[in-house]
């Protein structure tokens, strides 16, 4: 099962420290992917983009949601 993070409901402030915490979890396991549900806030995902590239990923969404981004961790 891929690793899943639901941002709905986060203030934006906040998403930040949240996606740290959960791509260090999901980056040092043994997992090839992970999903953020970002839903269709163009904030959320310009937030969640920042932080993706802070790290070096990005995400791309996914075929059926355009809130969902698929990220490649390897």
């Amino acid at each position: 099962m891929v690793p899943k993070i639901d941002l709905h409901g986060v203030k934006h402030q906040n998403v930040q420290r949240k996606l740290d915490t959960f791509l260090t979890k999901h980056m040092t396991g043994n997992k090839d992917s992970i999903i953020i549900v970002t839903g269709n806030s163009v904030k959320m995902k310009e937030i969640t983009k920042k932080v993706l590239s802070d790290y070096g990923l990005s995400g791309e969404p996914t075929f059926l949601n355009e809130g969902l981004l698929e990220v490649k961790l390897k």
